[in-house]
């Protein structure tokens, strides 16, 4: 028997860094536990808006935490505090959406603020 008809046994393209396509794969059921923690808007089927509500939710915990993270450090920080928090994409959409809701005001330096510089402070900031 050669490695190919091995590897065919059992479909063998999850092996080779492609997905299953084998019908025991893909005929898998979700438990009931899974279906009712992946349904957000309990409509009884998972859909889009479903995984929506799911990104959406991770973002305001990770926003929660680029805000604790600001208050502990007194109010600024740099970037590479919030590293730690979560991977670069996520953390740049988190980031964008308080900036865009005027939450926290980024320097052009980089730094991270919780208040809006007066006018008697200098330096550029973007809202």
């Amino acid at each position: 028997m050669s490695w190919k008809d091995i590897l065919k046994a059992h479909c063998g393209t999850e092996k080779m860094g492609k997905p299953c396509n084998c019908e025991e794969c893909v005929n898998k059921k979700l438990t009931p536990k899974q279906s009712k923690n992946l349904d957000k808007n309990k409509d009884g089927r998972i859909s889009r808006e479903d995984f929506d509500l799911l990104n959406k939710g991770e973002l305001a915990k990770i926003e929660k935490l680029i805000l604790a993270e600001i208050k502990k450090e007194g109010g600024a920080l740099g970037m590479k505090n919030l590293k730690s928090i979560a991977d670069a994409k996520t953390l740049q959409r988190a980031i964008d959406g308080l900036v865009r809701r005027k939450k926290i005001y980024i320097h052009t330096d980089g730094d991270i603020y919780t208040h809006k510089p007066s006018s008697k402070r200098r330096g550029p900031f973007t809202a």
